[in-house]
């Protein structure tokens, strides 16, 4: 009788013991945030035509400097676009290359050229920009360029 008693006295504390927390649920409720009901934004309009000056250092061509720079975009579909650069070689030469980019809320770019290297920077302003392009390989390159876009 008396092991009956403490096996009930046990059985009592272990329950009542579990019953001190909430029961845990098995689903949690989640808020969720749809993109229409975010802050609506304007994605900035980057089409034109840059002009500019560009500064920096190449391994095979060493410092240089040069007011000729232009980046054309041609195309802008919301944060995407492309268009066309040229730019002065040591050589004197105008060369032209392609280039893929996007556009943030906030004004900062991304460039991939064709055939090689990379630009990033951001809108200094609604119609200037600051682009920094580098390239790795036996050619190394980093250049800094400050664009205006030119009026229609």
């Amino acid at each position: 009788m008396k092991w009956i008693a403490i096996a009930i006295l046990l059985a009592g504390i272990i329950l009542c013991a579990g019953c001190t927390t909430a029961p845990v649920s098995t689903t949690q409720s989640i808020p969720v945030t749809s993109l229409a009901a975010t802050k609506t934004t304007t994605i900035p309009d980057v089409t034109g035509l840059w002009t500019g000056m560009t500064y920096g250092h190449s391994q095979t061509e060493g410092f240089r400097q040069h007011d000729r720079s232009r980046y054309n975009i041609s195309a802008q579909k919301g944060y995407a676009f492309s268009g066309t650069k040229e730019y002065i070689r040591g050589d004197g030469k105008i060369y032209y290359e392609n280039f893929s980019g996007v556009v943030s809320n906030s004004g900062e770019i991304s460039l991939a050229d064709n055939p090689k290297g990379y630009s990033f920077g951001k809108l200094t302003g609604p119609d200037t920009m600051e682009l920094h392009y580098v390239e790795d390989s036996s050619e190394a390159k980093a250049f800094i360029s400050m664009f205006a876009r030119q009026k229609s």
